[in-house]
């Protein structure tokens, strides 16, 4: 029997207990005794709920005749166990576990009732049991394929809708070894080895045509690998983006190279048919004069199909024909079924569903297919891009015609020019000499019988022969520029310009001139023609300044700047008005009103030079005397081996 101070402590901790707990007659199944947590429980004071039988506050459905079978379980079988719902006082209902345990108390049999809340428990129970459906559901429904391997390889799991792609179920593989499932697949192996020896991997892998990007995650535990995750994505349409678009880029710069019309078709329609596997395609030009776009290039499917030899002999779109009027519509148009066109190009040939793509106003791309099909807008992306560099390439094609057309004209009257130039040059020489000759024999011979005025007009026409002389070799030397040059080398201008010092160095002390020079950077040119430049500068310099009685000062300088270099030639003398400043370079043309004699060519000659050399010269506008501007290409340093 208990003591009286175990019987104390038993009560102390019974009312204590924060769960509710009842104890209960094991024959009859009244309670007989119940702690303040019961009571609270059951919205009642404990004293109250002493004499009630458990089935008075059982939940609907359990009656006091199932609550008797668990009392009498739990006094013969040491326990029992039952959940249910009740209804507390504040109306909520509270999910209870009830376990009951035999228990003899004072030499008596009695069964006491633990209960606990377990509503949170529940909850969060139902809660994760929901989670884990959605996340199983998701799983399932997900392009991927997801599975994984135990530490020794083995499938424990396999899921998601990739599997649907290689014909195998969810689960089918759990339980076999990875290493014989995919042992002829030598890159899967690899993956997975090193998977299971801790690394996580990233790979593309192929299997059966297709391609996948799986991802291969090692699980620990405490530092012991538990499992390996995996998740494979099938990425064999994106692959076959990609390639399409490589094949694009390729088309472009294989377009690049294309010089004619037909040499474009033929790149584009092979490119198209690569980029979407259809090989009927062919390409059409545009002749706005009737109106009709004409065959120019095919595949040689696109031939076979249309029972021709070759892309020339392909139908031409006339005005009345439905693709004429999708040309002229602009807009890139899927006809699903070519024979329900009402006037088609070629109404015998079975074609079905076709793309036209016009190229701009130069012609038109058409894709065909023998079958209705679509196309998708992946594909039709990729084409509206081919058909757009290929108008490009039209449009370059065209200019590039023109400007070889213009060019070859301009060689042909450049040769021209300068053949008569020359020619008349020469030929004038002769008659030149002869009035030159003539009237210094008139002079001689005549020359004392004559009076003062008729010889004044006999030196009227010796000066004016000789002016003309002049003229005339300054024209021949304009002519000789391109014909009479020498090759570009590198060539310093600090030499060059001391050589032209030199040949001037007469004139230069009888005019008392002074002229300076700064480094000169090295160029890449004619050496001869940058003296011919440097000399028409200085003497055209030292001759204005003379006239206007100034003492000339003449400074030449030059900076480079990345790959030109920018000479400055400056003097103080009269300087040309800003009206000239174009004009100045054209030939016979001589800037203000001057005595001093002159061609009015020189400034053209050095023009025609530096142009030669891809460099321009002008004037730069100045408050005191000329200064004079051109660039020559600098010299491109290659630096030797490391």
């Amino acid at each position: 029997m208990a003591s009286t101070e175990d019987t104390a402590l038993f009560r102390d901790v019974f009312q204590a207990n924060p769960d509710p707990i009842m104890i209960h007659d094991a024959d009859t199944g009244t309670v007989v005794r119940a702690n303040e947590a019961a009571g609270a429980l059951l919205g009642r004071p404990p004293a109250d709920v002493v004499g009630m039988h458990v089935g008075e506050f059982s939940p609907p459905g359990f009656s006091t005749a199932d609550a008797n079978a668990l009392i009498t379980e739990a006094a013969t079988s040491g326990s029992a166990q039952v959940e249910w719902t009740t209804q507390g006082p504040d109306d909520e209902s509270r999910r209870v576990e009830v376990s009951l345990e035999r228990a003899v108390i004072d030499d008596v049999t009695r069964v006491v009732a633990f209960i606990h809340d377990v509503t949170e428990i529940r909850r969060q129970e139902r809660k994760h049991t929901e989670r884990s459906r959605q996340l199983q559901t998701l799983i399932e429904n997900l392009p991927v394929v997801v599975f994984t391997l135990d530490p020794d390889g083995v499938f424990t799991y396999s899921a998601g809708k990739g599997l649907d792609e290689l014909g195998i179920e969810p689960g089918e593989f759990e339980g076999a070894s990875v290493f014989e499932v995919y042992s002829q697949y030598p890159d899967i192996i690899t993956a997975v080895e090193r998977a299971l020896d801790g690394e996580e991997v990233r790979v593309t892998q192929e299997i059966d045509g297709l391609v996948f990007e799986t991802w291969y995650r090692p699980v620990f535990d405490d530092g012991e690998l538990t499992q390996v995750v995996s998740v494979s994505r099938d990425i064999t349409d994106l692959k076959q983006r990609e390639a399409r678009i490589e094949t694009l880029s390729e088309a472009t710069n294989e377009l690049l190279y294309t010089r004619t019309e037909r040499a474009v078709a033929d790149t584009v329609t092979q490119i198209a048919q690569r980029i979407i596997d259809q090989p009927l395609a062919a390409m059409w030009s545009y002749d706005s004069d009737d109106d009709t776009l004409y065959p120019i290039g095919a595949t040689s499917e696109a031939a076979d199909f249309a029972a021709v030899e070759t892309a020339s002999d392909l139908p031409p779109m006339g005005p009345e024909s439905d693709e004429n009027r999708l040309f002229h519509d602009g807009s890139p148009t899927v006809v699903e079924d070519y024979q329900t066109l009402s006037n088609p190009s070629v109404p015998q040939t079975p074609l079905r569903t076709v793309l036209f793509l016009p190229l701009e106003d130069y012609g038109m791309l058409c894709i065909g297919s023998p079958t209705v099909e679509s196309f998708d807008s992946h594909e039709r992306f990729l084409l509206e891009i081919l058909a757009s560099t290929g108008a490009a390439a039209l449009d370059r094609v065209e200019r590039e015609t023109r400007l070889k057309s213009k060019q070859t004209e301009l060689e042909r009257s450049n040769e021209a020019l300068q053949q008569f130039a020359y020619i008349a040059s020469h030929d004038l020489q002769e008659p030149l000499r002869m009035v030159s000759s003539y009237v210094d024999l008139l002079d001689s011979e005549y020359g004392d019988d004559l009076d003062e005025e008729a010889a004044e007009y006999m030196a009227f026409a010796v000066d004016g022969a000789r002016r003309m002389q002049e003229m005339v070799n300054a024209l021949l030397r304009y002519s000789r520029v391109e014909t009479n040059s020498g090759d570009f080398e590198e060539t310093d201008p600090e030499a060059v310009l001391n050589r032209t010092l030199d040949a001037l160095q007469m004139r230069i002390e009888e005019v008392d001139a002074t002229i300076t020079a700064e480094s000169l950077s090295p160029v890449e040119a004619d050496p001869n023609q940058v003296g011919q430049v440097f000399q028409n500068l200085l003497e055209n310099a030292i001759e204005y300044s003379v006239e206007a009685d100034i003492e000339p000062r003449v400074k030449v300088s030059a900076e480079e700047d990345d790959d030109m270099v920018t000479f400055t030639v400056s003097d103080n003398g009269p300087g040309i008005p800003v009206a000239d400043h174009e004009e100045v370079f054209d030939i016979f043309h001589r800037a203000g009103a001057h005595d001093t004699e002159g061609t009015g060519i020189g400034l053209a000659v050095c023009q025609r030079i530096v142009l030669r050399h891809d460099g321009r010269i002008w004037v730069e506008p100045s408050d005191d005397g000329a200064t004079f501007k051109f660039t020559l290409p600098a010299v491109t340093e290659v630096s030797g081996d490391d």
